[in-house]
């Protein structure tokens, strides 16, 4: 995991609002009270900019809940390879659908630097977004 330095940290929004402003971000493993929206960086669908956001108020299910977005990172998941073949799914979507459910082989596996570079990019097109 490495963590990006980013004037997103304490930013504020509704969910409906942040859903709308994150392109290809998805929310992921989340609950009513915080959760993170994901935003795969390779075509594997192991590397991910992660944005990690706390519920200020309401449900996080709901369009006008109130968000606060924590410190983005950049997280590197391998999972074990065939498992998807196993059952019959080659497409990198559902391989990625199948992830979620298994456990990582790795859940803090070495990122490429040019993925970090790239997450960076991405946290500073958002910066400006979010201004």
């Amino acid at each position: 995991m490495k963590t990006i330095k980013s004037s997103l940290q304490g930013t504020k929004g509704t969910y409906g609002y942040l859903q709308e402003t994150l392109p290809n971000f998805t929310l992921a493993n989340w609950d009513y009270e915080h959760g993170f929206f994901d935003r795969v960086l390779d075509d594997q669908n192991m590397v991910y900019l992660r944005l990690p956001v706390k519920v200020v108020s309401g449900e996080l299910d709901s369009a006008d809940a109130w968000l606060e977005i924590g410190e983005p990172f950049v997280l590197h998941h391998v999972y074990q390879m065939g498992v998807e073949e196993d059952i019959g799914y080659m497409e990198p979507m559902v391989s990625g659908v199948m992830n979620q459910f298994q456990e990582p082989v790795d859940k803090d596996a070495r990122i490429d630097p040019r993925w970090i570079r790239k997450a960076e990019a991405i946290v500073r097109e958002l910066e400006n977004r979010l201004a």
